[in-house]
């Protein structure tokens, strides 16, 4: 790459990178003040949201629709434009250098790919770890559920209740509830769309079982003190099995990863040894056999691991 191409590069790449990062702060700073003027709380998701939209036919939609789905539920201040112009310039970022350091357009699509995984990777990471702390509240919150209502409270002076004393993620979850019983909403409208906004079995079990009980009646108390231990016991059940296999599951990790670090070391460092891999007719065929291997082998731990979740 001669000085002119490296020039026009760096400016492109300089320009488009500048250009990213003043529209990602331009929308987090937004998106701050419209969370401080709506509520000073933090909630599993901001106030607009695709949650309530009808699925899309198209694959293009469903994706838009996933990816917002994964920017909202990590509870950030973040929208999922703002998210996507992070992926973009952790894209260019690491794929510029890339570029620039090895002098090959194909060491900067790596880079860039690698650079647009990582932010999404990071997103899964914080969404699954809010989820569960989601999970953790759930049992307290359906055991206040059942003292009210035993106390002779209505299932919307329950709700009303939860949502100003307990405190935490859900807390912000239960106030919405109640802001669109006040508005007039339907109540099955409203736990269909808690269930929508916090995506967990339990949870999808509790706004069934709210429903069902306003429409034919019952003893909703016993019902809800069943719930939370059972909920509470699969909750230990699995505090348990992730302890027991932790060890397992950091050498799955650290097998796993050997294997594509060794890849990138031999790609940075070591390019005559990685060529010749793939020039010669058996080393391709170890890498085929590797990767095959490889594949069965996580698949099946992911499998015996399976109850975890």
């Amino acid at each position: 790459m001669g000085a002119a191409e490296i020039t026009l590069t760096a400016f492109v790449a300089i320009a488009s990178l500048a250009f990213a990062v003043g529209l990602v702060v331009r929308e987090v700073l937004i998106a701050a003040r419209g969370t401080a003027a709506a509520s000073p709380g933090r909630s599993l998701r901001r106030p607009l949201d695709p949650f309530d939209i009808p699925n899309a036919g198209s694959l293009s939609g469903r994706i838009d629709r996933a990816f917002d789905r994964l920017v909202l539920e990590t509870g950030w201040s973040l929208s999922p434009s703002a998210a996507f112009l992070a992926m973009v310039t952790t894209g260019l970022l690491l794929g510029g250098v890339m570029w620039l350091y090895h002098d090959q357009p194909l060491a900067g699509i790596a880079g860039a790919m690698c650079g647009l995984g990582l932010p999404l990777l990071a997103l899964s990471v914080v969404r699954s770890r809010r989820l569960r702390a989601v999970r953790d509240e759930l049992p307290h919150v359906i055991e206040m559920l059942a003292r009210a209502t035993r106390a002779g409270r209505s299932v919307e002076q329950a709700l009303a209740l939860v949502a100003h004393e307990s405190g935490g993620l859900l807390g912000q979850e239960f106030r919405r509830c109640e802001q669109q019983l006040a508005l007039g909403g339907r109540f099955d409208k409203a736990m269909k769309s808690l269930a929508g906004r916090v995506r967990l079995m339990e949870m999808q079990i509790l706004a069934t079982t709210l429903i069902v009980q306003r429409q034919s009646g019952g003893p909703l108390s016993e019902t809800l003190d069943r719930m939370s231990a059972v909920i509470r016991d699969r909750l230990n059940a699995q505090r348990q099995v992730r302890a027991s296999t932790a060890a397992g599951r950091m050498s799955t990790v650290v097998v796993a990863s050997i294997a594509p670090l060794a890849v990138v070391f031999l790609f940075s460092f070591q390019r005559d040894h990685l060529n010749t891999l793939f020039a010669e007719p058996l080393g391709r065929s170890m890498l085929l056999v590797a990767l095959v291997l490889e594949s069965i082998g996580l698949t099946w731990v992911l499998w015996l691991m399976r109850t975890e979740r």
